[in-house]
């Protein structure tokens, strides 16, 4: 049985994040027995990556407008489906679009028999573009507003005709039984547990100053503004004898800027430090010796109330504690979270300090918290779940 997984993902640094999910997927899926390949970009390229070290290039004209480019990337997909014949197909997208529809529809011309599965890289996704909208508008970028116009447009074009062409859309966070007609599965975003070592260092001692890490993304729902309002809170009113508290970020993207003079007005320089970008071996040492990390605590900036983010499961996979702020597939009273509101209410330190100290209190919280990694977050239990779903939704519609 032979898999694909077709994305329109950069090789770019700032994308690498989002590319290592692809790759997890993809591996996820050979570990269950099928051959898996996947497709990303590299420049005017599009890669075809069928094993370790092993690839396949496909080069298109340099330096066309983003609708031309588009078309590019599809013609070459539509090439390597048509010459392998793959059983299943994995898009990754976010709204309906004419190229995924395409390249659906090229899946099945290949093979009648074929899956075909894609994916909402957030739901509900209507959020995201008013903030799009007020931010193009807001920055008199009316060329990004008008691109975001033919979007939503296609849109509404492609999506009632990816009924007949697409057999299973994933969705992750939010609960949802049917999507453009199609059937829809909710899934947690996964990761390889194998692949991230767990902190091995055990929990710095009581009383001590407590140490955060926030891996921030391109996307503005990481929120860390919260913490950085609230550690100025924090520092000009806490009660003698509290520990001090500091925030490592590590990133290198336009929303870092923001944190940076954020936390400059703020007078946090001594207790904010900015690391740039980190390799995962770096990332490793980072886990080992902070207390907790930073997941997203601006979900309500995307108007959301569901999110599974990607860096929460490696910080659960890490045995690392963590902060969160969104629905989620988590227990509310698991040990090694804390869930904080999802608003833009600056974020009481003193309310995370007395977690990291009963998380220090706790020997075994990081097994704990790789076990539940181990059960729930890997790609492999995910994926198989999606290719199940995806059989008994052709099951369903024939």
């Amino acid at each position: 049985m032979k898999f694909l997984y077709v994305s329109s993902v950069s090789s770019s640094r700032q994308y690498s994040g989002i590319l290592k999910k692809i790759a997890g997927q993809t591996e996820a899926v050979g570990r269950l027995g099928w051959k898996a390949h996947y497709i990303y970009l590299d420049g005017d390229s599009v890669i075809l990556h069928t094993g370790t070290g092993d690839s396949q290039r496909r080069d298109f004209a340099h330096g066309l407008r983003w609708r031309k480019r588009q078309e590019a990337v599809t013609q070459a997909v539509c090439a390597i489906l048509s010459e392998n014949g793959y059983d299943a197909v994995y898009i990754k997208g976010f709204l309906a679009t004419p190229y995924g529809l395409e390249i659906a529809s090229c899946a099945k011309h290949a093979n009648p028999a074929c899956r075909v599965i894609y994916e909402v890289a957030t739901y509900p996704y209507w959020g995201e573009y008013r903030r799009y909208f007020r931010d193009d508008w807001k920055n008199h970028d009316f060329q990004s507003f008008a691109g975001h116009v033919l979007e939503v447009l296609q849109h509404f074009s492609a999506a009632p005709r990816m009924k007949g062409r697409t057999d299973a859309v994933v969705v992750f966070g939010q609960p949802i039984k049917r999507l453009w007609g199609i059937p829809a599965v909710t899934v947690d975003n996964g990761i390889t547990v194998d692949r991230i070592g767990m902190r091995q260092n055990g929990m710095p001692a009581p009383g001590s100053a407590i140490h955060l890490l926030g891996v921030a993304g391109t996307s503005v729902a990481h929120g860390y503004s919260r913490i950085l309002e609230g550690m100025a809170q924090y520092r000009n009113g806490r009660p003698s004898g509290s520990p001090d508290i500091f925030f490592d970020i590590v990133g290198g993207n336009e929303t870092i800027r923001a944190l940076k003079a954020q936390a400059d007005e703020l007078g946090l320089a001594k207790e904010v430090h900015f690391l740039g970008y980190r390799s995962s071996e770096e990332l490793a040492k980072l886990y080992g010796v902070c207390d907790a990390a930073v997941s997203s605590l601006g979900a309500y900036r995307l108007g959301l109330k569901y999110l599974c983010p990607l860096k929460s499961r490696e910080y659960c996979a890490a045995g690392i504690p963590f902060l969160y702020a969104y629905e989620d597939t988590l227990p509310a009273d698991a040990p090694f979270a804390l869930k904080l509101p999802n608003d833009p209410s600056p974020v009481k330190m003193e309310t995370v300090a007395r977690f990291v100290e009963n998380c220090r209190k706790n020997p075994q919280i990081a097994l704990q918290e790789r076990k539940y990694a181990e059960e729930h977050y890997d790609w492999k239990i995910i994926m198989k779940r999606v290719l199940a779903f995806a059989g008994a939704a052709v099951d369903e519609n024939h």
